[in-house]
């Protein structure tokens, strides 16, 4: 797409949800303003900014994407948003269009969610230890990383990323792998999966 409106991407001060979409945006070389919601341990910028559904979107909640009038919000419509709106779903067939959609689906499923389970599971259930729950959430995103290693080369994902532009999902799959990678450490096994080691 030529000549993008103003597109502002707001979320926290953090990775998170957003930091695929950030890449992205980058890597493409889109012109971007990238607001970042200061974080402190009250969230009182947070706090302030939630009541104003112009920034906090339809559920008062981050990210949001603001692409010139149209707000857009909830990462993954968001991701899907950019996927048909910089127009790279007509740079490919409908069986691609279908592969990368469904990759974006478990990326944020098998990956993504785990590790946010993992994460927050002390705040999010009162006495819940992540030390214990840790080897069984690494035992799960392990097993689907040697699934996922299988399906990209029965895609050709590797094949097509040398010949295409990269694209909002491939900034997905390479932010789950990087938070994976920091949240279990060596234990992920990763160079098991040569290609996702890569």
């Amino acid at each position: 797409m030529t000549n993008p409106p103003s597109i502002t991407l707001r979320y926290f001060e953090c990775r998170g949800r957003a930091q695929h979409l950030r890449f992205f945006l980058r890597c493409r070389n889109i012109p971007f303003t990238d607001e970042r919601v200061p974080l402190d341990e009250d969230f009182n910028a947070w706090r302030a900014m939630q009541p104003d559904r112009s920034r906090s979107g339809y559920f008062q909640k981050l990210p949001v994407l603001h692409w010139g009038d149209e707000l857009v919000a909830e990462t993954s419509v968001i991701h899907h948003f950019l996927h048909r709106r910089l127009e790279d779903s007509q740079r490919l067939s409908a069986a691609e269009n279908l592969h990368h959609e469904m990759l974006a689906s478990s990326c944020f499923g098998d990956i993504m969610l785990p590790v946010g389970l993992l994460i927050w599971s002390d705040l999010a259930i009162p006495g819940a230890d992540p030390a214990k729950l840790a080897p069984t959430s690494l035992e799960r995103v392990r097993n689907h990383l040697t699934v996922l290693e299988r399906t990209l080369a029965e895609w050709d994902w590797w094949g097509q990323l040398q010949r295409r532009e990269l694209m909002v999902t491939d900034c997905l799959l390479w932010e789950g792998l990087s938070i994976a990678l920091h949240t279990y450490g060596p234990g992920l096994h990763l160079e098991s999966c040569p290609h996702l080691f890569e």
